[in-house]
């Protein structure tokens, strides 16, 4: 903890959470759209630094490794570490209260970091959503290099579905646990066929399916894994997910994508959800075609950037 009179900043513990939700309400009155994390499990509080002055949180960051690749992995890839910070928006000196996060959280990716297999370099980057423009200009002024934008895209619970045309009856489709090693392993090494510059680690997997009413509803040929999607509630939020939608190249075009989709919808509609999302990236035309004409709608963009440490 440091400490500078009635200005002190310390990690996150239990009595602090009553603080982070008033920060939340503060940072929502003043802009409706914000990527806010929430603290995590108690084995990540060291990764989540508070700022507090008079007793009052007026800031709060944290850094998390989003995505780790195997040592075994034979492609070429990034890890992925994500950090988030926000402000009080009526502290006067934001950048100060930035910068001293910035610093810290910075140390503590680079400790994460040197924990990672070093044959893959490691990213550090940042998401906010187009609107946060202070946010964004922030890390832009540290060095940080635009590389994506995303959509988040929302439907509602009560939306009809359209029909799906996806006939193929040699084709086997079903809610797919992963029960075993050698499931995930499967499962892992057919996803990375098509996103092999960022692919997925075990360790995320597993993350995913902790979620609760997780499933990923998956389809066979001849025991090969042709296609696929997961979908669950998020933990802290009455939100569905749909996630990691990927069909094989040679798959494509008869209607299998939406299936699974619509599948994955059907799944989460007994879960008293509020809405369910997804995200896309803003140049995928195609993906985005697909999401509407399910009924998907555009609801916020996110602007994300990275450097390298």
């Amino acid at each position: 903890m440091a400490v500078d009179g009635d200005f002190y900043v310390k990690s996150y513990h239990e009595e602090d959470w009553d603080s982070v939700e008033l920060l939340y309400e503060k940072l929502i009155k003043h802009e409706e759209n914000v990527t806010y994390w929430w603290p995590g499990p108690e084995d990540t509080w060291d990764d989540v630094h508070c700022i507090f002055n008079k007793g009052s949180m007026i800031a709060k960051g944290q850094v998390q490794a989003i995505n780790l690749i195997s040592e075994d992995y034979q492609g070429t890839a990034n890890h992925l570490i994500y950090l988030n910070i926000k402000v009080d928006p009526d502290w006067k000196n934001r950048n100060e209260i930035w910068d001293i996060l910035y610093e810290r959280l910075l140390q503590r990716a680079k400790l994460l970091k040197n924990k990672l297999p070093p044959q893959f370099p490691t990213k550090l980057c940042v998401g906010n959503y187009a609107t946060e423009v202070k946010e964004n200009s922030y890390f832009e002024s540290k060095g940080f290099k635009h590389f994506e934008n995303l959509y988040w895209m929302n439907i509602e619970l009560n939306k009809d579905l359209p029909p799906t045309n996806f006939k193929l009856t040699n084709v086997k489709i079903k809610h797919w646990n992963m029960n075993t090693y050698e499931e995930e392993i499967k499962y892992l090494q057919a996803e990375n066929e098509i996103w092999s510059e960022t692919p997925t680690g075990i360790e995320k997997l597993r993350e995913y399916k902790s979620n609760p009413y997780w499933t990923s509803v998956t389809a066979f040929y001849n025991d090969e894994i042709i296609g696929s999607t997961m979908a669950w509630k998020e933990a802290d939020e009455n939100i569905g997910t749909i996630e990691n939608v990927f069909v094989k190249p040679d798959w494509r075009k008869c209607g299998l994508a939406s299936h699974l989709i619509i599948e994955g919808i059907h799944h989460l509609q007994n879960c008293n959800l509020e809405y369910i999302q997804l995200l896309v990236e803003t140049k995928n035309e195609s993906a985005l075609k697909l999401y509407k004409s399910i009924g998907f709608e555009i609801r916020k963009e996110e602007k994300r950037y990275w450097i390298t440490i």
